[in-house]
């Protein structure tokens, strides 16, 4: 099994993480996006990260990848037992992808002052949407968003909390304090033995987000 990947990549992130989650041997190929190679680009049309090829296919969309991960290697399930809960595990992985990845690229992105609180508040009312509805209101104790175990829900949230720390260095940007089952979540997530495996500092990330980010903004 290969899994075409970039360590920058908060989606390609999701699937190294699915992958150990599921205790699966696989390789490992970064992607040098100045230079994609045909191999890659066969594996994903898009010329996007991640990729994965399996048994002569190839997969490609992180979500997609991972609930084909969990199909076709159901132990340990990284879905909740019963469809009401897998639907809304469904419903929390769109959320995710719907309405707060592009809200929190758009901070990081942002150069206009007058335009910087306002996106920041908007994230920050997605997070409290999740603290409120999600952890307030979904059964079980935590640590995770269905209690215990582990999700695809967990996996395609977390990458993006741990690259927070850039958010927070150039845009003031951190969990609110209203939101302390989010916060308690996001270390659980931090402890687990799969993101320690590929976990990168907060320098990295400071240093790799500068780019995209430019000079700083106050919270």
């Amino acid at each position: 099994m290969e899994l075409f990947t970039a360590r920058v990549c908060p989606y390609a992130h999701r699937s190294r993480l699915a992958l150990l989650e599921k205790g699966l041997e696989f390789e490992h190929i970064e992607i040098d996006f100045k230079n994609k190679s045909a191999r890659f680009l066969e594996a994903s049309p898009y010329g996007k990260v991640p990729a994965l090829v399996h048994n002569g296919e190839t997969i490609y969309e992180s979500l997609v990848i991972n609930e084909y991960l969990d199909e076709v290697f159901p132990q340990p399930s990284l879905m909740p037992a019963s469809a009401a809960l897998r639907a809304k595990a469904r419903i929390w992985i769109h959320y995710c992808d719907e309405y707060f990845t592009g809200d929190f690229y758009a901070v990081i992105h942002n150069k206009d002052h007058d335009q910087h609180a306002e996106l920041t508040a908007t994230v920050r009312d997605r997070l409290r949407f999740v603290e409120n509805e999600a952890f307030a209101r979904l059964p079980g104790d935590g640590p995770y968003w269905f209690g215990a175990d582990v999700s695809l829900v967990d996996l395609a949230w977390y990458p993006f909390f741990e690259r927070l720390p850039a958010w927070s260095h150039y845009r003031g940007l951190t969990i609110p304090d209203d939101c302390p089952r989010l916060a308690a979540w996001a270390t659980a997530m931090k402890g687990r033995a799969s993101v320690i495996e590929v976990a990168n500092d907060e320098a990295y990330y400071i240093d790799n987000y500068k780019g995209y980010a430019g000079e700083v903004m106050a919270a």
